[in-house]
């Protein structure tokens, strides 16, 4: 079976719809960038909670295991989760809405 040629309209559509932009405003290389270094952050600043959790216990007095355990357990991460890109028709829509705003007439 062969496939139906589209024509030049409905690849454009197509593209609209399938493409997608990062609207964070950040350069695509600045978002990579961003992503890992909220990562890490995230995972530091866990590690440093619990590390000070194990010292705060460790004090003078050996603590048991089941102290431990809860203190650690009632750490809690920060929570980050990267947005997710909008697809290309919409993002050009922001645009256009965010150039119209930008050149009307200021009081």
């Amino acid at each position: 079976m062969k496939k139906r040629r589209r024509t030049p309209r409905e690849k454009k559509e197509l593209s609209l719809d399938r493409d997608c932009r990062n609207t964070v405003a950040e350069s695509p290389w600045g978002a990579r960038a961003a992503i890992a270094r909220r990562k890490r952050w995230v995972n530091q600043s866990y590690r440093k909670a619990v590390h000070q959790e194990l010292s705060a216990l460790s004090g003078g007095e050996p603590a048991d295991a089941e102290t431990v355990e809860s203190a650690v357990a009632a750490t809690r991460r920060h929570g980050w989760r990267k947005q997710a890109d909008v697809p290309l028709r919409r993002a050009l829509g922001l645009r256009r809405s965010r150039l119209v705003r930008d050149e009307a007439p200021q009081d």
